[in-house]
């Protein structure tokens, strides 16, 4: 079916995430917006991902390629080069876009905002059975000297016009905090950020994923990068940090009323993948005090 509207291509990167590809294809192929490429660059995965992959071929406008590559970075320049979109979202093969109309939304905050580059707005944390944990509410104004700081942008839940993709690139040198150095880069170029007010994806927590598993290897690396960006940890930067965390903390409590929401009527949120849902009181407490 012919469109006028924008292509958006998404670009996933996989290897052995089979147990959790299924819902990441399945949120953007369940998307209401009539104009998506979804490309997927699979590094070789030995699981059953390529079972999947075959699953899903030509049942919506998904590609997909396997071979080796050089690592996740790599992996999404790969994708990048393949893209054909006006728009470009970047979702990773554990993750999902966490309602039916997160497209059409990104596409139209995109048609309001012409002079706007990168797009990014709120997200949830879900585990690995895709039990809701917290929401992650954004400050809603971007500031370049606060994301040198703290990393606060949910790469998820990010799109770009395609003139950033075209000009920058993924450095594959960098293996946890890759997605942090690029926005870094791309805000230091010049290219102008917009916060939206709407939790766009969900972002998965589990004991396999590079974040959460490689801790501590994260926050060294995450470190060189702020001071390869002229970060200083000085005084004036633990100052702000703190100030920082205050606006988080504001943040998390404001998300109670976007988990009770999400709590009392589940089944009006138009979700795009199979959530799971607890009790309102536990999931209230997980708003609070999970970290």
């Amino acid at each position: 079916m012919k469109t006028n509207k924008p292509l958006v291509s998404i670009v996933t990167p996989s290897f052995n995430q089979g147990r959790f590809i299924e819902d990441t294809i399945l949120s953007v192929k369940n998307q209401d917006y009539p104009n998506i490429e979804h490309i997927i660059v699979d590094g070789g995965s030995t699981d059953n991902t390529l079972d999947i992959l075959k699953k899903y071929e030509g049942t919506y406008n998904m590609r997909w390629i396997s071979e080796p590559d050089e690592g996740q970075s790599d992996a999404v320049n790969k994708g990048f080069r393949m893209a054909k979109g006006e728009i470009i979202g970047w979702l990773n093969s554990d993750d999902v876009y966490f309602t039916k109309d997160v497209i059409s939304y990104v596409v139209q905050q995109f048609e309001k905002s012409p002079n706007v580059d990168v797009l990014y707005g709120d997200h949830v944390v879900i585990n690995e059975n895709n039990l809701i944990l917290k929401v992650g509410h954004k400050i809603p104004w971007f500031s370049y000297d606060r994301l040198l700081r703290v990393d606060f942008i949910n790469q998820p839940a990010t799109f770009f016009r395609k003139s950033v993709i075209r000009k920058h690139k993924l450095d594959i040198n960098i293996h946890l905090p890759m997605d942090y150095e690029y926005l870094l880069r791309i805000a230091k170029d010049g290219f102008r950020f917009k916060h939206v007010k709407k939790v766009l994806a969900a972002n998965r927590r589990h004991a396999t994923a590079k974040t959460w598993s490689r801790w501590e290897e994260m926050k060294r690396e995450t470190k060189k990068v702020q001071e390869r960006y002229g970060q200083k940890f000085d005084t004036q930067y633990y100052l702000l940090r703190l100030l920082d965390n205050a606006f988080f903390a504001l943040l998390k409590v404001y998300g109670v009323k976007t988990i009770v929401k999400l709590y009392s009527n589940p089944e009006e949120q138009n979700l795009a993948f199979p959530a799971k849902f607890d009790t309102l009181p536990k999931a209230i407490l997980r708003q609070l005090f999970y970290i």
